[in-house]
């Protein structure tokens, strides 16, 4: 059989958002599969992710820039337009009704710039590096990618955009796959999940792929400020799964980190 030689990166979302998802993550990087995970930095589980992640230094660990749940890593007053009354930052389900009914959201690009910005600078406080990719959580606007971008420049990191004209320090440009949710709607389960995903991943012209989960177990924290529940619990078990590992070997695929995407200068 003839294999068509294939490139993945399989990035892991929303690490140290709380406990059980720190433990869903642990047990996909125990796997070896996933090789980028993004860092919640203003989340509860953020201490006990750097303690997690200390044991896995071949992962390339990046900053999951978050302003849609938790508190703001920048001074509250300087950052209001982002926050509700209680001081937390406002909810991706009132940005989505927002895009939902047409209007732009994180129009306040100075307080994006700043929260933003504080996030990288207490990601640097908590690691004694920079981030070495970025990307958003949660919610896609094009004024919070003008703003990430800008800052991924400013800073010499990975910016992998959904939207691929925001991207910005990139050697090479992998195609995303569809939600691992998605194809879960379409009946895939964890262990024939990765099926689906190789379905796309061949007919990807570009032979370069990247994927995100949301790998995590359930808590008190996760079932009250997530969206995303079963999806985590799914994620864990289609990574761990016998059938994934043994489809991408068979597959002969390259399992990278976003490293393989730093443009060199």
């Amino acid at each position: 059989m003839c294999f068509i030689k294939m490139k993945l990166i399989i990035r892991a979302d929303d690490f140290g958002f709380s406990e059980g998802v720190n433990y869903g993550e642990l047990a996909v990087l125990k796997t070896g599969l996933v090789k980028s995970i993004g860092l919640m930095v203003n989340m509860p589980g953020t201490k006990q992710a750097l303690h997690i992640i200390n044991k896995f230094p071949e992962v390339c660990l990046g900053l999951h820039a978050n302003l849609v749940v938790g508190r703001p890593s920048a001074d509250p007053n300087i950052v209001g337009s982002l926050l509700q009354e209680n001081g937390d930052f406002i909810s991706s389900k009132t940005y989505r009704r927002l895009l939902k009914e047409g209007k732009e959201v994180f129009t306040d690009e100075a307080a994006v710039r700043i929260e933003v910005e504080a996030q990288i600078s207490r990601f640097y406080q908590l690691t004694g590096k920079l981030p070495e990719y970025i990307d958003t959580h949660a919610v896609h606007s094009d004024h919070l990618y003008s703003v990430v971008r800008k800052l991924a420049k400013k800073y010499n990191m990975v910016f992998l955009a959904t939207d691929p004209k925001f991207s910005a320090n990139l050697s090479a440009n992998p195609t995303r796959l569809s939600s691992s949710a998605s194809f879960y709607q379409q009946g895939g389960n964890p262990d024939n999940c990765i099926n689906l995903i190789g379905n796309e991943m061949v007919k990807n012209k570009n032979k370069f792929s990247y994927i995100v989960i949301h790998p995590g177990y359930l808590d008190d924290i996760v079932m009250a400020k997530s969206s995303f529940t079963q999806i985590r619990t799914h994620d864990v078990a289609m990574i761990k799964s016998k059938n994934t590992k043994k489809w991408l070997e068979d597959h002969q695929v390259q399992l990278l980190s976003h490293r393989a995407l730093k443009e060199v200068k």
